[in-house]
């Protein structure tokens, strides 16, 4: 089988440089055919090589041209990167004759470690949380997760979570598992302050097609109890709403780097139901979330965002609104919240580098996992626009809120973002800006 294929690679060869008018000698090699001999990877100390394997579009025995092996070796690079097991990433490949040596180098990142937590809920600084948790990123060096935490402050919860992309060797099947404990600070406006606490144990079974889509499917049960009754804050007049819950989401996923992403596109759709009649609660709600990135030039990016969701079904309890001011923001009304059952948010952004994204490697710390960091700086320019809504409101009726500005935007290790902008609004108010992670 190796003889035939490296005849057929001979073959193509000479007839590529019959049939572009001039000899094999002659050519710069672009369109040479070559056989991918062995593919060796190195730096994974931890990480069993079928994890990095799995995100490769090149395997021994492929037989391409060399333009088409440099873009293969491209998005291998990113590929491996985004499983957010490694500092640095260098995917390479030396030719010998018709064959081609793929070579993988990693630097995996620390995988294992207790961490503190501290932040502030929804980017509000007079909302503190702080606590404590324990992570392993990568179980048995398969990529699986397995962490929990606890937290106290404005919200106080504990939480164990288990993840498994890849149940055996031989499948696509993930499964995961998640049991938390919160109480909640409300987060509808118009019903006085109380708090929810709120039980939920979900599973999550799903399948990866390919490089690019997955498809879930979720199942749980919850609990969410308010610190004192009144209507709307529960469906049951019991103040205690207690349901199934279910969910089937698909992602097609092409971003070159999920942490900061300059090209690429995001397709989420999710539809949820809750309740199945051993309740009050009989609400379906659907998410759909766009994302396209168009990359030029060196690091260069801008992307444009779509996003929705809705609600139908009995009545709806506060904790299933729809929100602007907390999780999800309009730039030029950072801070206002924004409540109804419905809403719709759309945004655009250039991303232009002031320091392309590279790395400090920092050989006098003496942990592997702490020497290749990775660091960058960009200048955004935004502009964002949304509505919200109520099931007995016409959406056309209702104003857009919208925003435009421009600010800096920090890359640092292990894919933390800061960001900090300015922000006008539609009425002309200013705000600054301060946050943590890109805006989508």
């Amino acid at each position: 089988m190796r003889l035939a294929q490296k005849y057929i690679a001979v073959v193509c060869s000479i007839l590529a440089g019959i049939f572009s008018g001039g000899s094999l000698a002659a050519q710069d090699g672009s369109d040479t055919v070559l056989v991918v001999e062995n593919i060796s990877i190195i730096g994974n100390e931890t990480t069993v090589p079928h994890v990095i394997l799995r995100e490769m579009s090149l395997h021994v025995g492929d037989t391409l041209t060399q333009t088409s092996l440099r873009h293969n070796v491209q998005h291998d690079r990113d590929q491996i990167y985004n499983l957010g097991l490694f500092n640095k990433v260098d995917v390479t490949y030396r030719r010998d004759s018709i064959d081609a040596e793929v070579l993988v180098a990693v630097s995996e990142r620390w995988y294992f470690f207790p961490y503190p937590i501290l932040g502030a809920r929804y980017h509000d600084i007079t909302k503190l949380y702080y606590g404590a948790g324990v992570l392993h990123q990568n179980f048995r060096g398969r990529n699986e997760k397995l962490y929990g935490n606890f937290g106290f402050g404005y919200d106080q919860w504990v939480s164990v979570n288990y993840q498994n992309p890849k149940i055996t060797d031989d499948d696509d099947i993930f499964f995961g598992a998640n049991l938390s404990l919160y109480k909640l600070h409300n987060l509808d406006t118009a019903n006085g302050a109380y708090s929810n606490n709120n039980s939920s144990l979900l599973t999550t079974i799903g399948k990866r097609f390919g490089f690019y889509q997955t498809a879930y499917v979720y199942a749980g049960y919850n609990i969410w109890q308010v610190s004192e009754m009144q209507t709307g804050r529960t469906v049951s007049a019991t103040g205690r709403d207690a349901f199934f819950s279910a969910s089937l989401q698909y992602w097609y996923d092409t971003r070159n780097n999920h942490e900061y992403t300059t090209d690429g596109t995001l397709v989420k759709w999710i539809l949820t139901k809750y309740g199945f009649g051993e309740s009050e609660v009989n609400l379906t709600q659907i998410n759909l979330d766009i994302r396209k990135f168009f990359g030029w030039g060196n690091e260069n990016g801008i992307g444009f965002r779509l996003y929705g969701d809705d609600i139908t079904g009995g009545n709806v309890p506060a904790y299933l609104h729809s929100f602007f001011g907390y999780n999800d923001r309009i730039r030029g009304y950072f801070t206002r919240v924004i409540e109804a059952e419905g809403k719709a948010l759309a945004s655009v952004e250039m991303r232009l580098p002031i320091i392309t994204p590279r790395y400090f490697v920092a050989d006098f710390i003496g942990i592997p996992q702490f020497q290749q960091l990775k660091y960058g700086l960009y200048f955004g320019i935004f502009a964002d626009a949304g509505k919200a809504w109520y099931r007995n409101q016409i959406v056309a009726d209702l104003p857009w809120y919208s925003g435009y500005g421009a600010g800096l935007q920090f890359l640092f290790p292990y894919g933390f973002v800061v960001r900090t902008e300015g922000a006008i609004n539609n009425l002309g108010k200013t705000e600054l800006i301060f946050d943590l992670d890109t805006s989508f």
